[in-house]
C-alpha cells in the first residue's frame, strides 16, 4: 500500500486537537520504532526533526528524533531539519529497520527450538539444583 493510500485510510486529519497551535496537527506517520527494528503507522502531532531519523516512542506516545540514527551522515543524507510527517522521504532510515529485522530473524528462531543452547543449559543445571534441595530437605 502506498503512503498516500495508507494516510487516507487512517484519516488522521479528522482527529481534533486542542493541545497546540494550528501548525501542529495530527498527521499520518509511518516511522521507525525506538529500537530501529520495526515500523509503526500512527496518527500523531507533526513536529520538526533535527538531523535524525523520526521515531515514534510507544512509551512517551510522541514523535521524536531517534538519537541513535543520525541520518545526515547516511547516503543519501536527510536534511538537517524536516517535518516528521515527511519521514517517508528518507528511506535510509527504513534501511536500518530492514537490517535489524534480518539480524532479529537470524537470532530469534533459536529461542523457539526446544533444544536451544539456553534450554539445554537450564536442563543441565536443574538436576544438580534439585539434588541439593533434596539433600537439604532430607537433613532437616
Amino acid at each position: 500500500m502506498s503512503w498516500k493510500n495508507a494516510a487516507k485510510k487512517m484519516n488522521c486529519e479528522s482527529i481534533e486537537q486542542r493541545c497546540s497551535d494550528e501548525h501542529h496537527r495530527f498527521q499520518y506517520h509511518c516511522v521507525i520504532n525506538a529500537w530501529r527494528n520495526a515500523t509503526l503507522e500512527v496518527c500523531a502531532l507533526n513536529r520538526t526533526i533535527i538531523g535524525y531519523c523520526t521515531e515514534y516512542s510507544i512509551h512517551g506516545t510522541v514523535i521524536q528524533d531517534n538519537y541513535g540514527a543520525d541520518c545526515t551522515k547516511f547516503n543519501p543524507p536527510c536534511p538537517t531539519s524536516y517535518n516528521s510527517a515527511e519521514a517517508y522521504k528518507y528511506q535510509t532510515c527504513y534501511d536500518l529497520v530492514r537490517r535489524n529485522r534480518k539480524m532479529t530473524e537470524y537470532t530469534v528462531p533459536d529461542l523457539k527450538h526446544p533444544n536451544s543452547a539456553a534450554e539445554r543449559l537450564c536442563g543441565t543445571l536443574a538436576l544438580p539444583i534439585l539434588t541439593i534441595l533434596l539433600v537439604i530437605l532430607v537433613h532437616v
